[in-house]
């Protein structure tokens, strides 16, 4: 046997013993010990020698000297080895059954994880595995667990859950959505100081580790018990209930009740790293550079100071629609001629609405054709007035028709919380080297409808940003 196979099995059956092999290595020690003679006997060994070292004399271990075993005696010893080792090899073959036999059923599944990154997670993280009680950390991506009650629970990164039983999940920082049918009926979510009973229904929940909780019901009807409080809180569909100040510090700040935002808050996680490459970089924070977004709801008034840009398009209330505008500033490249462009946007984690209510978001960018229309203000643009923008129904996903070019489109895939997104080819070119004003300004929409209310809202960092890159510009000039 290689070297490499023998600290292959070692490995496993030290993993065997301590109870950690997922159910894929289970079944492949078990076969290769029925199997593979070499296994056996390698692992017979190993059993052997661990059971000498538990009754090797304390002296020995601490590096004194100790009697000799009489000849008569070691003699003995090796002829029991021979006897003793294809016993030892029988019983660790049917103690890897035993150790199989013991180990917890499955309560959940993981019945979706494309293209998710996993931190430190104690549970198998590949699409399809079977889940026993234990830790999931999903760092980006969505992921969906079926639970063997039938309930499913949406995983939105970043998120941090405990698998508990086939009833029952924690929540230790993060948000998931649950969907739970009527023979699930009582599936408990519980947060560091909150648990949710559900009675059939859809429901979502942010918590953090320090006791927040945000539960919000879409569907049905939950029931929500507090540490503090006496008695449980009935919440119903459009119901949501706030513990620490979720909706406050949300994207409302001017909201005097839960009703003036229509939007279900979220979790926040802590800051994120810089992006950077070696192209020439122009950023909304250049010169006369500016970010802002729009919305529709005409009483929500957006100051351009915020740290995001908010984009959302979404047929089931149109006030919720929002677009972004981002100027740059190109009088540094007066006189030459750009050869090369990409445009860049940084997602934020994003402290409205649910994930799992929006698919894969395809984005669209567009160029402000009308030089007249780039002196825009960052704290005046509104629904009403932005460039290239009507209040008629079509301009909610695409401009006015002659005051602005499509220039390309970048994807979001779903539950994405970070990362940046860029956009190049030809037409990016070719619309900054038409300008003459020194100012390029773009519009930024989201093509792609949330499946139901409370979707995701989603967010790119803006020049105010103070955790990541504001949208950028990078460019090749030509000598």
């Amino acid at each position: 046997m290689k070297p490499d196979e023998t600290w292959h099995w070692l490995e496993l059956w030290e993993r065997a013993r301590d109870h950690a092999l997922t159910a894929e290595e289970q079944t492949r020690l078990n076969d290769a010990l029925r199997q593979n003679p070499e296994v056996r006997t390698l692992l017979a060994q190993a059993a052997l020698m661990d059971a000498e070292m538990r009754v090797t004399p304390a002296d020995a271990l601490l590096g004194k000297a100790t009697p000799p075993l009489p000849r008569k005696a070691f003699s003995l010893s090796s002829k029991v080895s021979r006897f003793v080792l294809p016993i030892a090899a029988a019983i660790v073959s049917a103690g890897a059954v035993w150790l199989i036999g013991r180990e917890p059923t499955p309560v959940a599944t993981l019945t979706k994880a494309n293209d998710c990154k996993w931190g430190n997670s104690a549970l198998p993280t590949l699409e399809g595995s079977s889940l026993q009680p234990g830790m999931l950390e999903l760092l980006d991506g969505i992921a969906t667990l079926k639970f063997a009650s039938g309930a499913e629970v949406a995983l939105e990164a970043p998120v941090t859950l405990e698998v508990i039983s086939a009833m029952e999940c924690r929540v230790k920082k993060g948000t998931v959505v649950a969907e739970v049918p009527q023979q699930a009926k009582g599936f408990t979510i519980h947060t560091a100081e909150t648990k949710v009973v559900d009675y059939g229904t859809r429901f979502g929940i942010s918590a953090g580790e320090d006791g927040k909780c945000l539960v919000h019901v879409i569907e049905g009807l939950v029931e929500v018990e507090r540490k503090g409080e006496k008695g449980r809180k009935e919440l119903r569909a459009g119901q949501r209930v706030d513990y620490g100040g979720f909706i406050k510090s949300a994207s409302y700040p001017d909201a005097v009740s839960q009703d003036d935002q229509p939007e279900p808050g979220r979790w926040l996680p802590g800051p994120i790293n810089n992006l950077g490459d070696g192209w020439q970089i122009l950023t909304t924070a250049f010169g006369r550079g500016k970010d802002s977004w729009i919305q529709s709801n005409l009483r929500q008034r957006v100051t351009g100071r915020e740290s995001y840009l908010r984009i959302k398009h979404t047929t089931h209330d149109e006030s919720l629609d929002r677009k972004a505008y981002v100027a740059f500033d190109l009088s540094r490249f007066t006189g030459k001629q750009i050869a090369e462009a990409e445009f860049t946007l940084h997602v934020e984690p994003s402290d409205l609405g649910f994930a799992s209510l929006v698919p894969d978001a395809v984005f669209t960018v567009y160029g402000l054709t009308d030089e007249t229309q780039d002196a825009w203000s960052e704290n005046e643009i509104s629904w009403s007035n932005a460039p290239a923008h009507s209040l008629a129904t079509e301009h909610r996903i695409s401009p006015v028709e002659g005051q602005a070019t499509k220039l390309g489109q970048f994807i979001v895939p779903q539950g994405t919380t970070r990362g940046a997104f860029t956009m190049k080819g030809e037409a990016l070119a070719n619309f900054l080297c038409m300008d003459s004003n020194g100012m390029a300004t773009f519009i930024i929409i989201r093509e792609t409808d949330e499946t139901a209310r409370n979707g995701l809202a989603h967010a790119f960092a803006s020049k105010e940003n103070t955790r990541n890159t504001p949208p950028m510009l990078k460019v090749r000039v030509e000598e």
